[in-house]
């Protein structure tokens, strides 16, 4: 009786097995267990990952990436440097910055970036508090480094920093907008928003 219900349970447990789930993946975080960034999602809302980067561990808590913890600093005045944008930088425990929550211990000599459009003139873009722009990929470039600026939805957390190694002498750091419909970071003719 056992060798003929043997092979009909392992039937069901190998098509259970091989079906998987039929659940849409939750694409609200931005960041995955394997350390894979999502960039946003396609039309079909899957996260798309084309231009994603791999976020190296590193063995000290100074690793560098994009940060929904740090942001810019809402107790001080900010001008807009790239259009409908305030750009900071400077080192991570700097006043320009504030961070949710407590603060890590970032060694060596990496360097801080955060944005934000609250209380910017904006002409044309939603109101201040409707504004959601968040940074949704970090370039290098040779010497430089290109930050890149998305709108995200309510429904999606806000990246509003980043840790960044150190940038060469010879570097500069530049904002770019992912879609020309977005009021941050125009570009100036064909030049990127440069911060430094």
């Amino acid at each position: 009786m056992l060798a003929r219900v043997a092979p009909a349970a392992l039937s069901v447990l190998l098509v259970t097995a091989c079906a998987g789930t039929q659940e849409q993946p939750d694409n609200t975080g931005w960041e995955t267990r394997d350390g894979l960034r999502g960039l946003g999602v396609d039309e079909q809302g899957e996260v798309e990952t084309s231009d994603a980067r791999i976020v190296k561990p590193s063995l000290d808590s100074g690793w560098t990436g994009v940060r929904h913890d740090l942001a810019l600093n809402p107790g001080k005045k900010h001008a807009s440097v790239c259009s409908c944008l305030a750009v900071g930088v400077g080192s991570p425990n700097d006043s320009t910055f504030v961070w949710r929550g407590p603060r890590p211990a970032i060694e060596g000599d990496k360097q801080a970036v955060a944005i934000s459009a609250a209380e910017l003139d904006c002409p044309g873009a939603p109101a201040p508090e409707a504004r959601r722009p968040s940074i949704a990929a970090i370039e290098q470039r040779g010497a430089d480094v290109v930050v890149e600026i998305e709108e995200v939805p309510s429904d999606r957390p806000l990246a509003t920093g980043a840790i960044l190694a150190p940038i060469p002498p010879n570097g500069h750091l530049y904002v770019r907008q992912r879609s020309a419909k977005l009021p941050y970071a125009k570009p100036n003719g064909r030049d990127l928003c440069r911060v430094r």
